[in-house]
């Protein structure tokens, strides 16, 4: 029996939806496929078939590129192309209606640029009209189906490390939504865990999606800190303290350190450490084509996203809650959070 191929679709034709760099060109660091539409086009079990955008330089470059129609409504195209996937690559303030309208339009799956949307509602609306119609929903948290942080998740999860007892998270650009997102939904990867409670304060309040930093604790007890204040410029780096070591990820994770004591060393409670290494020796696919084979296998199994929305809203949540405890003068916010149309824009 043949296997199944699924044809999908693309809302948006900008950065992430047709090409790396918005220009008609490829980022010198990225490899094919690095955009939404690429991923289609790569794997075996998917078939791109339209696109949609409302710029008319998009347009025509999908259009010349693909040589498949291009729609300027994308819910024109919901109704003529009736794709099974559809992804969204699109601002956050229009994710919402555009998740809602797919999955009423019958795709079997959407994968979402990140953030989610923009408030706490818009994103209790889309988990409910996906649940609602069995679409399957991914918010694009691109770690969650990076190999390389998959491994990693399991050598906590082996206790390479003892028990997780803290876990420090920084990035440089000063965007909570944009970027931070990436790194509040790391967090949440490494413990397994939600969050109780937390706090925060906005390093640049007045700006458009500003930074700043949040301080959490998870329902087992765990401390988490996300530091993304403006000011800094490096990339994402993270630090896993456990009761028996470190572990560290610089330059997102393409330096890995593992910190453990010395036995070397005389027993004592702040005895010396010792640099390890984890295992390297496993394989490291494309994280586009990952995405694709898990949106595959939940429409072939029933199971649920590695990124899933319920996860994706995880995350949103704890930015909601860094943007309401800067409101209230840093005062604590209890999980689950009960002002949910906060509106926090972001692109």
């Amino acid at each position: 029996m043949s296997e199944v191929t699924y044809r999908a679709a693309v809302i948006g034709l900008g950065v992430m939806g047709q090409i790396a760099d918005g220009l008609g060109g490829r980022h010198p660091d990225w490899f094919r496929p690095c955009c939404h539409a690429d991923a289609y086009e790569d794997h075996p079990r998917t078939q791109l078939i339209a696109g949609s955008t409302r710029d008319s330089q998009r347009q025509e470059r999908f259009r010349s590129a693909r040589q498949l129609p291009v729609y300027s409504d994308y819910r024109e195209m919901l109704e003529k192309e009736r794709p099974d996937v559809v992804s969204i690559a699109t601002p956050a303030t229009v994710h919402a209606e555009m998740v809602i309208a797919a999955a009423e339009a019958g795709a079997k799956a959407v994968w979402c640029e990140k953030a989610m949307a923009v408030s706490l509602a818009q994103c209790d609306q889309m988990v409910t009209a996906c649940e609602a119609s069995g679409t399957v929903l991914a918010i694009n948290h691109q770690r969650r189906w990076d190999d390389r942080y998959v491994k990693l998740k399991e050598a906590l999860d082996s206790g390479v490390i003892g028990q997780l007892q803290a876990i420090a998270l920084h990035f440089g650009n000063g965007r909570l939504c944009r970027g931070g997102s990436h790194a509040f939904d790391l967090a949440l990867m490494f413990t397994g865990e939600e969050v109780a409670w937390g706090m925060g304060w906005l390093s640049n309040p007045d700006d458009f999606d500003p930074g700043g930093t949040g301080v959490f604790e998870t329902k087992s007890g765990v401390r988490i800190t996300v530091d993304g204040a403006i000011g800094m410029h490096h990339g994402l780096c993270w630090e896993c303290i456990g009761d028996a070591g470190i572990l560290k990820g610089i330059d997102d994770g393409f330096h890995i350190q593992l910190w453990t004591p010395d036995e070397r060393s005389e027993a004592s409670e702040f005895g010396n450490m010792s640099q390890r290494y984890l295992p390297r020796s496993y394989p490291v696919r494309n994280t586009f084509l990952n995405v694709v084979d898990d949106l595959v296998c939940c429409l072939e199994t029933g199971a649920g996203s590695q990124s899933s929305g319920i996860d994706g809203r995880f995350a949103f949540e704890m930015i909601s809650a860094s943007h309401l405890s800067h409101q209230k003068n840093k005062k604590a916010i209890e999980f689950p959070i009960v002002e949910r149309d906060l509106d926090i824009p972001s692109n």
